[in-house]
């Protein structure tokens, strides 16, 4: 393994950590927020006031940063599933908060997806691949997206709680997941030059997508039920940038020896492990007879 391949996989891991921060503070302020500015701008604007969840937006910020240099060393098939792996922070981030241990089922969900990971990145090389799509690829996947985000925000109107969390987490992923395969380009064309990126779409796409999948999210934190919202949306992210990677970017995923079976199984169990421990982290946060916030106050 390359010093390049190892430095991404730690920027990758970073990147996992500061998420795991913003997920958890982000959420014990969102969902405060009365549900009449769910999916609204003004969102952004009643959270910005509270000091907490802006501390949750810089590790946001940072662990944006922390993605873009990785993607810009390693393909977005590979640095995606490590990403992922933030839900299994956020879980001992919300037990350390709430002062509760972290349950058996979890930590077996937390192991499962050590090793899920552990086999992946051993089993798989990707090869291949660009930084910058074809116009006419982003032409045909660019609807499907759309109507795919627009379909989650249409039915997260006719329901509440984990449903509308789910739904919205799957549309916040979908845009996330988009929003790596930009900075991918984004990355290449600053490489050129500090304002290189100006007279090309796609870093303005990435604003577009980064800003909605913020809405979104914000939005499904708002329901409370984090399960679901970060679940759905942790899922969404890999799975929609790997996709996007292999067919707009040409990136090839090649298995050690031709082992397709312990690299499904193993994507398999990323995949179970993190809805699965989303669940636990919504127990640790909601379930508490320490609440959430208080856990956070600065003793007297």
């Amino acid at each position: 393994m390359s010093g390049r391949v190892v430095f991404a996989i730690a920027l990758a891991i970073l990147t996992a950590i500061l998420y795991a921060l913003s997920n958890v503070l982000q959420f014990m302020e969102a969902e405060q927020v009365p549900d009449e500015y769910s999916l609204h701008l003004s969102l952004l604007a009643r959270l910005a006031r509270r000091p907490r969840w802006l501390l949750g937006t810089a590790a946001d910020v940072a662990g944006y940063i922390t993605c873009a240099a990785a993607l810009a060393l390693a393909a977005v098939v590979f640095v995606m599933p490590i990403v992922a792996s933030g839900i299994l922070i956020a879980l001992f981030l919300g037990a350390a908060f709430t002062r509760r241990p972290v349950p058996r089922s979890d930590l077996l969900a937390a192991a499962v997806l050590s090793v899920g990971l552990a086999i992946f990145l051993y089993e798989v090389s990707p090869t291949g691949g660009t930084d910058v799509a074809p116009p006419g690829r982003w032409l045909v996947a660019g609807p499907i997206l759309v109507v795919a985000v627009g379909c989650c925000l249409f039915a997260a109107r006719r329901f509440h709680g984990s449903p509308r969390g789910a739904l919205l987490g799957i549309a916040s992923g979908i845009c996330f997941g988009v929003t790596a395969v930009f900075t991918k380009s984004f990355d290449f064309y600053l490489g050129r030059g500090p304002l290189a990126w100006a007279g090309h779409w796609e870093p303005y796409g990435m604003a577009v997508t980064s800003i909605s999948g913020l809405v979104m999210a914000q939005s499904a934190l708002q329901t409370g039920a984090l399960g679901a919202a970060v679940g759905a949306s942790e899922a969404l992210i890999p799975i929609t940038a790997s996709t996007l990677g292999i067919v707009l970017l040409d990136e090839k995923i090649t298995a050690a020896g031709g082992r397709w079976i312990p690299v499904t199984t193993a994507i398999v169990a990323i995949v179970w492990s993190i809805v699965s421990l989303a669940r636990g982290e919504q127990l640790l946060l909601q379930t508490s007879t320490v609440s959430p916030t208080a856990a956070l106050e600065p003793k007297s």
